[in-house]
């Protein structure tokens, strides 16, 4: 191989890098509309940004070029050349069919080119008689035109013609033991412990700007792995949908729509802390161990405990969308991990900002886990803070920034909030691997030895966290919300499908709760998705949109839970509860009052999922 294979394969990904901001910039002059009201400069970042994710793309597009350059070097045989050159040809081709083709669909939907819009191509004489004569008749001439201009320039600037060149071993050594490594950093995004995702190009408050930022071919090859399992038909259909649907409006549905007010103002500043992978067998008065999370517990005598909280997901990107939207997990699919869905479901903080909140999210290592980034970006919270934003400085593991400094400098971030405001941050330090800056307290555990002692070393977190807060001039009129955002396995082992390894502990807390509040544990069924409409409700604020959440303080609101994994889903009722495998049609665990109410809950349950999946399906 000589060295003139190296930068050939270089060339070609410059080539890329540059085609799919050319593609970028047709999107911007096309939706001129959107970029109405930015400056220049703003605009311009997101040719700065989109770099990475389109970085990613550029490195799935040369994978078989570095294999047939490879070959060509060894083999000297034209054919290999001439199907280098036609994949170019096919993918110049393809790639403006996608960014072409998305325009008027953004036009319409506000959402880039996904499996949804593809799968109507199942019928493509909708998709003729639905579209615009204009947008397809301007549409074709533009990829027609580009293309010839692109592979034009192609062939003329970028491919090599054939020539035979003596062997020089050295370079081909180096070329077989360093391409394919930066090729494999470059789609996965680098050496960070999170891969790539979408959100990792978002950088501003303004969704039309991150999507444009977003390489849109990435975006498809995403939205399809994601939805190809279930493009057909929803595989939870137990029932009729109407009769699925009613049973579902039945459990949230209210003999009055009224609540009990826990709280002594109308307006009180709201602190949400997120704990990562709390157990409900970390806090004694959930039945849990009674040593592990003291300052918690100091925190119960105080606040209001719900004890039979559950996790909606086994997540953190299901357990964001649980707390903050009030949606359910899904089983097999994360609606947060897809951008053209989760812009359909609401997100209380955004509510709260519409009455005059200022919006935070701090995390201590990378947003663009699981694309809540994403999630926070398009409902525009005021002040995200993430690992990369932290000084250099400030301690940190493996994941991120440890909990104690992060607490610490949310802290005072918080006090530079006007009010009222509603700030939440997620912990990191109870999550795997553990390299908290503490020494190990407790030797017991087995198994989950490690975990017990970084949930102990994150409540004492917290217990500096809040004798800090109660100096502070806002803490009187503050309500602190403390969730997990899932549970975790503990020593005492819980299968992962049983009720009792998805139990969570779910705390509100402060001196805006009245007197009589103070202290109180609630013992009914709930789950994380109910967090929505329960604080709406206290700050009087409708909720009717959260359709997967229920007022906790109305006395008339059931009391159940549904939580979901990929292989079984789970359903809690008062005295009535079960476990069901998908594949294997069967009950992994059921706990009946009697036949009539197994009849009953079973139906109650599946509906559920059968209704929450369909109406992912039709988002």
């Amino acid at each position: 191989m000589s060295l003139r294979f190296p930068i050939f394969l270089l060339k070609q990904y410059l080539f890329w890098m540059l085609l799919f901001q050319l593609c970028r910039l047709i999107f911007l002059i096309y939706s001129f509309q959107e970029v109405d009201g930015f400056g220049f400069f703003e605009i311009l970042k997101v040719f700065w940004y989109s770099v990475y994710l389109d970085n990613s793309t550029a490195c799935y597009y040369i994978g078989l070029p570095f294999v047939l350059i490879f070959f060509q070097s060894l083999i000297k045989w034209k054919g290999i050349y001439i199907i280098n050159l036609w994949y170019s040809y096919l993918l110049i081709i393809i790639t403006l069919f996608i960014s072409i083709g998305e325009l008027p669909i953004y036009r319409e939907w506000h959402v880039k080119l996904n499996f949804k819009a593809i799968s109507y191509f199942q019928h493509p004489s909708e998709v003729i008689h639905t579209a615009r004569w204009a947008d397809l008749l301007l549409g074709l001439t533009a990829i027609g035109i580009l293309s010839w201009f692109l592979i034009f320039v192609y062939r003329r600037w970028i491919h090599n013609r054939y020539i035979v060149q003596k062997r020089n071993y050295v370079i081909s050594a180096l070329f077989l033991l360093i391409v394919p490594v930066l090729i494999g950093l470059g789609i996965r995004g680098g050496i960070m412990p999170i891969p790539i995702h979408q959100s990792d190009v978002f950088f501003s408050k303004n969704n039309f700007l991150n999507l444009t930022a977003v390489n849109s071919q990435w975006n498809l090859m995403a939205s399809i792995s994601k939805n190809y399992k279930y493009k057909d038909k929803n595989p939870f259909l137990y029932y009729s949908l109407d009769d699925a649907k009613k049973r579902v409006d039945s459990l949230y549905t209210v003999e009055k729509d009224t609540t009990v007010q826990i709280l002594s103002a109308s307006r009180p500043n709201v602190v949400l802390i997120l704990l990562e992978s709390w157990s409900a067998d970390l806090v004694h008065s959930c039945g849990g161990y009674d040593s592990i999370t003291p300052n918690f517990e100091k925190l119960v005598s105080e606040g209001v405990l719900f004890t039979k909280a559950y996790a909606s997901g086994t997540l953190s990107d299901q357990g964001i969308a649980a707390v903050l939207c009030g949606y359910p997990t899904l089983p097999n699919v994360i609606i947060v991990n897809q951008p053209d869905k989760y812009v359909k479901i609401p997100c209380f903080p955004r509510d709260m900002q519409r009455i005059g909140y200022h919006t935070s999210f701090m995390f201590g290592g990378q947003l663009s886990y699981g694309n809540i980034k994403g999630l926070i970006y398009y409902n525009q919270f005021d002040d995200i803070f993430e690992g990369k934003d932290f000084p250099a400085s400030m301690p940190r593991g493996r994941l991120g920034v440890h909990d104690q400094y992060m607490l610490d400098f949310w802290l005072k971030r918080i006090g530079t909030y006007p009010q009222p405001f509603f700030a939440a941050a997620f912990t990191l330090s109870s999550h795997s691997p553990y390299d908290q800056p503490f020494p190990e307290v407790f030797h017991w555990g087995g198994d989950g030895r490690e975990f017990i002692n970084a949930a102990y070393y994150t409540d004492s977190c917290l217990g500096d966290f809040f004798a800090k807060a109660k100096k502070q001039p806002w803490y009187n009129n503050t309500l602190f919300i403390l969730v997990a955002d899932h549970s975790h396995n503990s020593p005492r082992a819980w299968n992962f499908y049983s009720k009792n390894y998805r139990q969570i502990p779910m705390l509100l807390y402060g001196n805006v709760l009245k007197q009589e509040y103070k202290g109180v544990k609630m013992d009914s069924i709930c789950s994380q998705t109910d967090l929505a409409a329960t604080l709406l409700s206290q700050l009087g604020l409708p909720y009717s949109k959260y359709n997967w959440s229920k007022n906790l303080f109305n006395p008339y609101s059931k009391h159940f839970a549904f939580f979901g994994s990929d292989a079984a889903s789970g359903w809690i009722e008062s005295r009535n509860d079960f476990i069901f495998e998908y594949e294997k049609e069967n009950y992994f665990e059921a706990d009946f009052r009697n036949l009539r109410d197994s009849v009953k809950s079973v139906r109650n349950g599946k509906s559920y999922l059968e209704t929450l999946f369909q109406e992912y399906l039709d988002f």
